[in-house]
């Protein structure tokens, strides 16, 4: 999973399973935000994944909850 870690004016560090690299914004396609997943397309660009993004989101509300649950 590629997961946008942080944008720096024209430069976005990109963080997988192996480690991070940075790649320059105007590779991305369509607006991103920190946290965001995308995915590489055959042209070399970069698209968020609006349902990974979505589903990683609910996944890290659903832990920061079960965190501050009284139990």
């Amino acid at each position: 999973m590629l997961t946008v870690e942080k944008i720096e004016g024209k430069i976005v560090t990109v963080e997988n399973d192996s480690g991070s690299f940075n790649a320059d914004a105007s590779l991305f396609v369509g607006e991103i935000r920190e946290g965001d997943v995308v995915v590489k397309m055959q042209d070399g660009r970069f698209a968020r994944d609006v349902k990974a993004t979505e589903n990683r989101r609910k996944a890290i509300l659903k832990l920061q909850n079960s965190l501050w649950k009284e139990g």
